[in-house]
C-alpha cells in the first residue's frame, strides 16, 4: 500500500528542521514526509493530493496560492515541551515570571499554555513597550534564549515550542487513520523527550535512506538574483564567464548570501542546464551519511545509487565543503582526477561526469595552509573562484531586494512605515538575503495596512540584544554603581539634565551638539562652561549612557541612557543628592 504523503511547510529552516523531526518520529512509519521553506516553495513543489501541514496561520494565504487545489492543507498548533519544564516545576508557588519570545503574539501563547498547565506561578508577557517590573523573580524563555542579555540572573530555557497533540490528532484525522490514535500518543511523548535539550536543534546526522527521486531543481537564472550595486554586477558579470566551463568552481560567500541560488544560475547558464543539478549540504553531517549519499553502495545484492552518479552529466553542488569529512576528500579528488569513482563496497569503476561546484563561509586556502583540508583537492576546488557579498556591502541592493521578495511572495502591497524601513537599513543582517526573507515573509503574512515598529520580531527592535532589559539589569544589579560614579565627579543633578535634554532631542529626531545642550540646561539655569560641559558628557559616554558623534552628526541618548532615565527618576534623584 503507497504511503500518503504529508508536506511541512514553514518560514524559519530551523524550526522547519524541529518540527519535521517530530513528526517522523511520531508517524515516520507510516507516512512519506517532506520538508520546504517558504522561500523555496514553488508552484510545482507540491503535488495532488498530498497533506500540507503549515508552520502558522499567517502563511496560509501565500501558500494555498501555490499548491494544487485537491490538496488538504491546515495549520499546526504549538505548544510548549513540557519535558523541558522541571526546572519550573520544582519552584515554589507563586513566582512572579517574565515570559520572553521573540513576537508579541509568540510571547502570548506562551504565557497561556504556562497558565493553563503550570497554574502555580503568576507571568507577565514582556513588551518592549512597557518597563519591567522589578519584583520579577524569574524569566523564562522558549529557546529564545539569544534576546536575553548573558549577564541576566534567573533565567529558564524551556526550549522551542514545538506541535501539540491537538495537531497529530488533526493529522491523523486527515491520514484517515484515526484507530492509531492510542499509539500515536506514547509516540507523541517520546517527540518531546526527544527534544527536551533546550534549544536544540534537529539531528542532521541521522541515517536516512537516500532518495531515488531525484530531479533538476536548479529554479533560478541570473535575472532571478539582484544587482543594482556595482559589487553585485561584476560578480555576476564573473559569474557568467565561468558558467561553461567544465573545471569546478568554488563560491565563498557568508551564510545566506545567495551561494545556491547562484551555483543554480551557473547550471542554467550553462550547456549542463537540460541536466541534473543536485545540491547536497555537507554541514555538520556524518560522515558515513555523505559517502553513501555521493558515492553510493552495494551491499550484497542490493544496490544503491550516489549523487554523482545520478547527477550523470549535469550539475552536483556540495554545500559546505569545508565540513567534508577528511577521509573522503581523497576520495573527492580521486574522482575528479580520474573522472571516476567505485561506490562503497563496490568493484567496478564508475564514470564521473558532472561538473563539481562547492561553497564554503570560510576561506578554504587557509584551512588548507593549517592541514585542515587535503592542501591538493582544496587547490583544484578553489582554481576559479567567485565571492558572494555579504548584504552590508551590497547597500544599494538593499532596496530592491525587498521589492523582489515582495512580489515572490506575492505581495507587492506591503508597506513599511519609515522607523521600520530606517531599522532594515541599519540592521546588521548578519544571515544576510537568508534573514531578509524570513522577516519579510513573517510580515507578509500579517493583516495589516502598513507595517509598524511593533509589528517587528523583538530581536529587531533593538541595536543590542540587552535593549528593553536595561531596566531590569540595573535595578537588579547596577543601578546603585552606575550613580556613584556620576556622584564620583560631583554633578549628578546636572548630568541627568543633559541627559533629559538628549532624550528630548531623540523623541524628536534630532541629534544634538554641544551648543544646543548649553542653551537648553541654561533654561534650567544650569550654568556650564564649555570644558565643564565637554567633561560631563565624555564621563556620561564611557558609561554607555551617551552616543557621542563627531561634527554634523551630533550626539544623542542610547537605550542604556533611556533605561536609567526610567529607572531614577529627577525627583528621585534629588532625594539622593539633598
Amino acid at each position: 500500500m503507497t504511503k500518503k504523503k504529508v508536506h511541512i511547510i514553514s518560514i524559519q529552516e530551523t524550526y522547519l528542521e524541529s518540527i519535521s523531526k517530530q513528526v517522523k518520529e511520531v508517524l515516520g512509519d507510516k507516512i512519506t514526509i517532506q520538508s520546504t521553506t517558504l522561500k523555496d516553495l514553488q508552484s510545482n513543489t507540491v503535488k495532488p493530493g498530498e497533506i500540507v501541514l503549515l508552520s502558522h496561520d499567517k502563511i496560509k494565504g501565500i501558500v494555498s496560492q501555490l499548491i494544487p487545489k485537491d490538496c488538504s492543507c491546515f495549520v499546526a498548533k504549538r505548544d510548549i515541551n513540557f519535558a523541558n519544564t522541571k526546572e519550573l516545576l520544582n519552584l515554589p508557588s507563586g513566582q512572579k515570571i517574565l515570559v520572553v519570545n521573540d513576537t508579541k503574539l509568540n510571547t502570548n501563547e506562551t504565557v497561556e499554555s504556562l497558565r493553563e498547565t503550570i497554574f502555580e506561578h503568576q507571568y507577565i508577557p514582556y513588551s518592549p513597550d512597557e518597563p519591567i517590573p522589578d519584583s520579577v523573580d524569574y524569566i523564562v524563555t522558549p529557546g529564545e534564549r539569544d534576546l536575553l542579555p548573558s549577564s541576566l540572573p534567573n533565567v529558564i530555557d524551556i526550549g522551542s515550542r514545538l506541535l501539540n497533540l491537538e495537531t497529530f490528532v488533526t493529522l491523523l484525522s486527515y491520514l484517515e487513520m484515526e484507530e492509531y490514535n492510542s499509539s500515536m500518543l506514547r509516540r507523541y511523548v517520546k517527540s518531546l523527550i526527544s527534544q527536551s535539550t533546550p534549544n536544540q536543534k534537529a539531528e542532521q546526522t541521522e541515517k536516512v535512506s537516500i532518495s531515488k527521486d531525484i530531479r533538476n531543481i536548479a529554479q533560478y537564472t541570473f535575472e532571478d538574483i539582484v544587482a543594482v550595486s556595482k559589487l553585485m554586477k561584476e560578480t555576476l558579470e564573473q559569474a557568467r564567464g565561468l558558467a561553461n566551463i567544465d573545471h569546478p568552481i568554488f563560491i565563498q560567500g557568508e551564510d545566506g548570501t545567495g551561494k545556491n541560488m547562484l551555483a543554480q544560475a551557473l547550471h542554467n547558464e550553462s550547456n549542463h542546464a537540460d541536466r541534473p543539478f543536485i545540491s547536497i549540504n555537507c554541514l555538520s553531517r556524518d560522515v558515513d551519511i555523505i559517502e553513501k549519499e555521493l558515492f553510493g553502495f552495494e551491499d550484497g545484492g542490493s544496490i544503491s545509487i550516489g549523487f554523482l552518479e545520478l547527477a550523470k552529466d549535469g550539475t552536483i553542488c556540495i554545500e559546505g565543503v569545508d565540513d567534508f569529512p577528511l577521509p573522503l576528500q581523497v576520495r573527492l579528488l580521486s574522482a575528479i582526477q580520474k573522472k571516476s569513482f567505485y561506490r562503497l563496497g563496490g568493484s567496478r569503476p564508475i564514470p564521473f561526469k558532472a561538473r563539481l561546484i562547492t561553497t564554503s563561509t570560510k576561506d578554504m586556502k587557509e584551512l588548507a595552509l593549517k592541514g585542515k583540508f587535503h592542501n591538493e583537492l582544496c587547490y583544484l576546488l578553489t582554481s576559479f573562484l567567485i565571492y558572494m557579498p555579504p548584504l552590508c556591502e551590497r547597500k544599494e541592493d538593499f532596496i530592491p531586494l525587498i521589492e523582489d521578495i515582495k512580489a515572490r511572495l506575492k505581495r507587492p502591497d506591503l508597506t513599511f512605515s519609515d522607523e521600520v524601513m530606517g531599522i532594515f537599513i541599519n540592521y546588521e543582517w548578519s544571515g544576510n538575503i537568508k534573514d531578509l526573507y524570513n522577516v519579510i515573509s513573517y510580515l507578509s503574512a500579517l493583516a495589516e495596512p502598513i507595517i509598524s515598529l511593533q509589528s517587528l520580531p523583538l530581536s529587531m527592535r533593538s541595536s543590542e540584544k540587552s535593549e528593553g532589559f536595561d531596566t531590569f539589569i540595573q535595578s537588579k544589579m547596577n543601578a546603585e554603581e552606575i550613580i556613584k560614579k556620576i556622584e564620583a565627579h560631583g554633578f549628578l543633578e546636572e548630568s541627568i539634565e543633559i541627559l533629559l535634554a538628549f532624550e528630548e532631542g531623540k523623541k524628536n529626531r534630532e541629534a544634538y551638539g554641544r551648543l544646543k545642550i548649553k542653551q537648553t540646561l541654561e533654561k534650567q539655569e544650569i550654568y556650564l562652561s564649555e570644558q565643564q560641559l565637554r567633561m560631563r558628557i565624555e564621563v556620561l559616554r564611557e558609561l554607555g549612557l551617551l552616543i557621542v558623534r563627531q561634527g554634523r552628526a551630533g550626539s544623542t541618548i542610547s537605550s542604556k541612557g533611556e533605561d536609567f532615565l526610567r529607572y531614577i527618576s529627577l525627583e528621585n534623584a534629588n532625594e539622593v543628592i539633598s
